[in-house]
């Protein structure tokens, strides 16, 4: 491995500020970049399409978190107890905030078409931002394309970015952080600190505030700009500075939801040790001895794998390998480098949260088998598109007369793979399996919410949204303030202990929740009026599936 200083001939490394401009002649390096806009217009085409498609068939919604991310955005306003303490400390704030001013309106709530628009224009910034990162690496037009292809045609990633569930905000942050600090380091011109943390620091605070593999993110990046700026002549102190303004609101946006979690519950860390924390989810499987890959590296590496395989495909893989050795070879720890290592930061935080017991993953790989969270890999797409493009680009570079014939295998061989992704999709891609596995868990419940949608006549309904497979809202599509849940307030407990002088409908499981992993999941509405026969005296069953039972008051009984 070569460093920086070292670098090969035809394509030489800065030694000082001036010959750094040199090597930067010919690069799109301003902060246009031809052919953004053509590239976040056919992304947003691309996504709308999908979009389409998953809303007429209702798959949009399969995922019960895309349901509890679109519940959690409305009840901000429209609830019992309205206010920012709705955003709740299980998940980071961003996507929520971004859903909220749409999920207002009944229909786009409703339908989940709320999360088809926020993640379609993540998929469209996403494609910028990866287009405006290939150019200032200097790479071709050939290998740009092949970036965008390998992001733009996984279908996993396609249906993501239908649904209300964070990964595609994640990766737009991502890629705007990734980009930003690219366009930062290979400027012909030194650009000021101010420029650094609008450009790429404030998509990395967006990054910090939706999901925690961003995190990681934001520290390479730091390194990244450093490392950089000392290369490009600066002291050691003014490349801190550098650093700093970089850093500076992702230590803003960290501080405010430390704030937050104090304010709201008590204690800046009730994310990480909670109840409803997933420290403590994770805890149950610790307890049943199902977190199997917690101290066990092979055994993560080899989950972690897994999810990449059927998640990214083998031709995104092989393709990404390659570039990573040609990468290497060509350009060692140059700063080019090191902006695509970047991308890697998230892989590198699954794989490690895998192994302490951070997290789980489950698939064919995993003790036991299963499917579920193997979405979390999406966020490797940007560094396999990057190192894809890398790869091209020096295969191209030093045999241009393959151009065409390595373009036409690419495209045939990511076409192939797409067909047999499609044939059979719950088999073949597991993202799609976790997405078919809740369909078919949630018809039942599902059922049950369309049936009082379409009979409820008003008078409030109490029901504990929080049990598995309970946060229904959307289906429902009822105002959130007509609910008493545990979002509602201290009204809650008060409906519990008196149902009858406050809902006229009751929905709850008729025997309690056990395969929830945690004690949170349990329905506290079964817990205090399944076997009451007070409760039964006044309120009729009106509707029952499976263990599901919708209760309806009796009205002028004493």
């Amino acid at each position: 491995m070569t460093l920086q200083t070292s670098a090969p001939p035809a394509d030489p490394a800065p030694a000082s500020t001036t010959s750094y401009a040199a090597r930067m002649q010919g690069d799109p390096t301003g902060r246009r970049v031809r052919g953004s806009l053509p590239v976040f217009a056919f992304a947003v085409l691309v996504g709308t399409a999908a979009s389409v498609h998953t809303v007429r068939s209702g798959t949009n919604l399969d995922y019960g978190d895309a349901m509890a991310h679109l519940t959690i955005a409305r009840r901000v306003i429209d609830n019992k107890a309205p206010g920012l303490a709705q955003l709740g400390t299980v998940w980071l704030p961003l996507p929520h905030l971004l859903l909220m001013p749409l999920v207002q309106d009944m229909w786009l709530f409703r339908t989940g078409v709320a999360g088809c628009i926020v993640s379609t224009l993540c998929l469209g910034a996403s494609a910028t931002a990866l287009w405006r990162t290939t150019a200032r690496l200097g790479l071709g037009m050939l290998a740009r394309l092949v970036a965008l292809l390998v992001l733009v045609a996984n279908p996993s990633l396609l249906y993501v970015s239908t649904t209300a569930l964070t990964e595609p905000v994640l990766i737009a942050t991502m890629l705007g952080t990734i980009a930003g600090v690219a366009g930062w380091c290979r400027s012909r011109r030194q650009l000021s600190g101010g420029e650094l943390a609008v450009f790429a620091g404030i998509p990395a605070a967006a990054g910090v505030l939706t999901r925690y593999e961003a995190w990681p993110l934001v520290i390479s990046a730091l390194v990244v700009v450093i490392v950089a700026s000392h290369r490009r002549g600066c002291s050691w102190r003014r490349s801190g500075l550098y650093g700093l303004a970089f850093a500076a609101p992702s230590m803003l946006a960290a501080s405010w939801w430390l704030a937050y979690n104090t304010a709201v519950y008590g204690t800046p860390v009730e994310f990480l040790t909670g109840q409803y924390s997933a420290a403590a989810f994770t805890q149950v499987y610790l307890d049943n001895g199902l977190l199997a890959t917690k101290g066990n590296p092979g055994l993560s590496f080899a989950v972690l794998g897994w999810a990449l395989l059927e998640t990214a495909g083998l031709v995104a893989l092989v393709a990404a390998g390659v570039g990573l050795l040609l990468m290497t070879w060509h350009w060692g720890l140059e700063d080019r480098a090191l902006i695509v290592w970047m991308a890697a930061s998230s892989s590198a935080f699954l794989l490690f949260s895998l192994t302490t017991g951070q997290h789980i993953m489950v698939n064919d790989k995993s003790l036991p088998t299963g499917a579920y969270n193997n979405r979390y890999v999406l966020s490797a797409i940007p560094w396999l598109a990057l190192l894809a493009a890398v790869g091209v680009h020096h295969v191209v570079r030093r045999a241009p007369q393959v151009r065409m014939l390595l373009a036409a295998a690419l495209l045939v061989a990511v076409t192939a793979q797409n067909v047999w992704w499609l044939q059979a999709p719950t088999a073949h891609m597991t993202v799609i399996e976790e997405a078919h596995d809740q369909h078919v868990a949630y018809t039942r419940i599902k059922a049950a919410a369309t049936w009082l949608h379409t009979h409820y006549d008003g008078g409030g309904i109490l029901m504990d949204q929080t049990p598995d497979k309970s946060s229904l809202a959307p289906v429902l599509g009822i105002r959130i303030d007509e609910f008493f849940t545990r979002a509602s307030g201290p009204v809650f407990q008060e409906a519990i202990e008196d149902p009858y002088a406050h809902a006229r409908w009751v929905f709850m499981h008729r025997r309690q929740v056990t395969s929830s992993a945690t004690e949170t999941g349990r329905d506290l509405v079964t817990r205090a009026l399944a076997k009451d026969p007070q409760f039964h005296a006044r309120y009729r069953l009106v509707y029952a599936i499976a263990d599901i039972g919708i209760y309806r008051r009796l009205e002028g009984t004493p």
